[in-house]
């Protein structure tokens, strides 16, 4: 075999393995419903540190985040694909132009969603998933806050600091 082959065979071997999504419907069945799935998201929204606020009709979605964060200048308005009532969180893809970027390094995000686009639970977001055209997605829920070992709360550490919703 000429070294061609054992490059090729080399890198074909360590090739990760491929599986498929896993068959949930048992758990699925014992999951939970929120009976009113912009509601229970609000809450959630709120329960996290997040914001929400319906848009009227015509209203422009840059303009209303501006009365989000009122403080601040830093402010990327992205779409949602869709949200999670059990747990307040926002699906993300990357965009067409390739800002994933605007998830991460802003001071204020706000996601405008459309309404009817607020699933039940995780078993049900993990449905809707499917392909992506860019390979990559990312849930986003809140603020985004972490803890040292000596509990100091950061805000905006591994993204924006301030989190509002716009529902259409």
């Amino acid at each position: 075999m000429g070294s061609k082959e054992s490059i090729i065979q080399a890198l074909r071997s360590a090739a990760p393995q491929l599986f498929e999504k896993p068959d949930l419907s048992a758990l699925k069945a014992d999951s939970l419903r929120c009976p009113d799935l912009v509601e229970g998201f609000c809450k959630a929204i709120a329960s996290s540190g997040g914001k929400t606020r319906f848009l009227e009709p015509g209203e422009d979605p840059a303009t209303v985040a501006r009365s989000f964060f009122p403080d601040t200048d830093d402010i990327a308005v992205v779409p949602g694909r869709f949200g999670v009532a059990e747990n307040g969180c926002v699906y993300l893809e990357e965009p067409e132009e390739g800002r994933r970027l605007d998830y991460f390094v802003h001071e204020a995000l706000v996601i405008v969603l459309d309404r009817k686009e607020i699933v039940a639970n995780m078993h049900d977001a993990y449905d809707r998933i499917g392909e992506t055209v860019t390979g990559y997605g990312i849930f986003i829920s809140g603020p985004s806050k972490t803890a040292d070992i000596e509990q100091a709360l950061v805000f905006g550490a591994h993204g924006a600091r301030e989190v509002g919703i716009l529902l259409k």
